[in-house]
C-alpha cells in the first residue's frame, strides 16, 4: 500500500513514530538484516521473535480499543440524533400549543373589542334618547 509524499508527511505529523517498521520506505531484507547482522546472531531469534509477539499482541491490543472506542462514539452519535430528534418534536408541540393560546386569545380579543363596540353603541343612544 502506497500513499503520496503529501499524505505520508500528514501520517508522519500526526503520528510520529521511530519504528522502522513505520517508514514509508521500510526495506523488509534491511530490517531482517539489522536484526541478524551475522550468522552467530540468529542464535537470538528466539529473542527476536519473542519480541515480536509482544509487540503484536500489544498493537492488537491497541487495535481492539480503537474498535471498541469507534462503537462507543457510533452509538453515542445514535443516541445524540435520538435525543435531538425527540428535543425536536417537543419543540414542535410547544410551538403548536402557543400558537393555539395565541388564536384563542386573539378571539378572545375580538370578542371583547366587539362588547365594547356595542356598549359604546348603546351608551350612544341611550346619550342620545336622554338628550332629546
Amino acid at each position: 500500500l502506497a500513499y503520496s509524499e503529501e499524505v505520508e508527511r500528514a501520517i508522519s505529523e500526526v503520528f510520529p513514530s521511530n519504528d522502522p517498521l513505520d517508514s514509508a520506505d521500510f526495506n523488509t531484507v534491511e530490517y531482517i538484516n539489522s536484526l541478524f547482522p551475522t550468522e552467530q546472531s540468529l542464535s537470538n531469534i528466539d529473542d527476536v521473535i519473542g519480541r515480536m509477539r509482544l509487540k503484536i499482541r500489544r498493537l492488537d491490543g491497541d487495535i481492539r480499543d480503537v474498535v471498541r472506542g469507534q462503537t462507543s462514539v457510533g452509538h453515542d452519535g445514535r443516541q445524540s440524533l435520538n435525543e435531538a430528534q425527540k428535543a425536536i418534536v417537543e419543540l414542535f408541540a410547544k410551538i403548536h400549543d402557543i400558537k393555539e393560546k395565541a388564536e384563542m386569545s386573539e378571539r378572545m380579543v375580538k370578542e371583547i373589542t366587539r362588547d365594547i363596540k356595542q356598549l359604546d353603541h348603546a351608551k350612544r343612544h341611550l346619550t342620545t334618547s336622554i338628550t332629546t
